[in-house]
């Protein structure tokens, strides 16, 4: 099934003791990149978290932003650091002296709140954190957000999917029209031609071999055929739609063969020696243009 590169998806887990959130923004990129921020506890998980991702998505850059607490008795303690708060104790007393008031008393308690809310002087210590033990708690929100992504991708690629049948039919269309018209073009350019040389020649009282009209007509056509580059953007639409159906990533492929849709609809338009296929020509372009703005957007 095809997929589009964007997309998000989030998953989510709760229990007693620990909880998790995983959010996944997906947009278009060249590669597969992923980039994860989540809390520090959980570090030893992102390689793990990575490899989760990667094994599903294979093309885009996804943002992953993990939100997660966890609590267990005994799991924490506060160091309070005793030199730090004397320090400060001892520079309230200096800023009392250096303003006059030195003899002003300190509300202790007020004291002790100031100083305790100063940097440093309380630290949290964490203790030995299991993350073995929230591994399978972490994958399940994981697997989760990357379903949902997954899914929102696919959801978006079966719209385009539907643009994409939708303009290769329209080129070959387009195309049909082209491979009609060709034989055309030799077959007029034959009639003016032989009509030109009769009125210069009767002028001059001078006939032309048919021979020689005929070898001119040869090597107008033989310059002005495009029945190869038909050929191939035909095999080139039905390897399109082929491709469309593969349910692995495309996008790469895509991106190649639009080129040579592309290059195709050049050497026809330089060859199209008649304004008619010339503007089919630019139509099937435009419709190869949309199709390329597209695949940009395919994993």
């Amino acid at each position: 099934m095809l997929k589009s590169m964007t997309g998000f998806g989030r998953g989510e887990y709760e229990d007693d003791n620990f909880s998790i959130t995983v959010e996944m923004k997906a947009v278009n990129h060249r590669y597969n990149e992923v980039a994860i921020r989540l809390p520090r506890f959980l570090n030893p998980l992102e390689d793990r978290i990575r490899k989760t991702i990667l094994k599903t998505i294979s093309r885009g850059r996804i943002d992953v932003f993990i939100n997660a607490d966890y609590t267990a008795s005994g799991n924490c303690t506060l160091k309070v650091d005793k030199n730090l708060a004397a320090a400060y104790h001892n520079a309230l007393r200096e800023v009392g002296e250096a303003v006059g008031a030195a003899e002003t008393g300190i509300n202790a308690a007020a004291e002790i709140l100031y100083i305790a809310r100063c940097q440093d002087v309380i630290n949290v210590k964490e203790g030995f954190f299991d993350v073995e033990s929230v591994w399978p708690k972490v994958e399940l929100a994981l697997r989760q957000a990357v379903d949902n992504l997954v899914a929102m991708r696919e959801a978006e690629g079966g719209n385009i999917y539907g643009d994409f049948i939708y303009r290769a039919d329209l080129i070959a269309e387009k195309l049909a029209l082209i491979e009609a018209r060709s034989p055309m073009v030799v077959e007029e350019y034959q009639n003016k031609l032989s009509e030109r040389l009769n009125n210069l020649l009767a002028e001059h009282n001078v006939t032309v071999e048919p021979e020689r009209l005929l070898q001119e007509v040869a090597i107008f056509a033989d310059r002005t055929s495009i029945t190869e580059e038909i050929v191939r953007l035909k095999s080139h639409i039905k390897q399109f739609k082929l491709i469309l159906a593969s349910d692995q990533p495309v996008g790469r492929k895509l991106d190649f063969l639009i080129q040579e849709f592309n290059r195709e609809a050049n050497t026809i338009a330089s060859k199209a020696n008649d304004y008619t296929l010339a503007q089919l020509v630019v139509e099937i372009k435009a419709e190869i243009e949309k199709i390329r703005e597209q695949v940009q957007n395919i994993e």
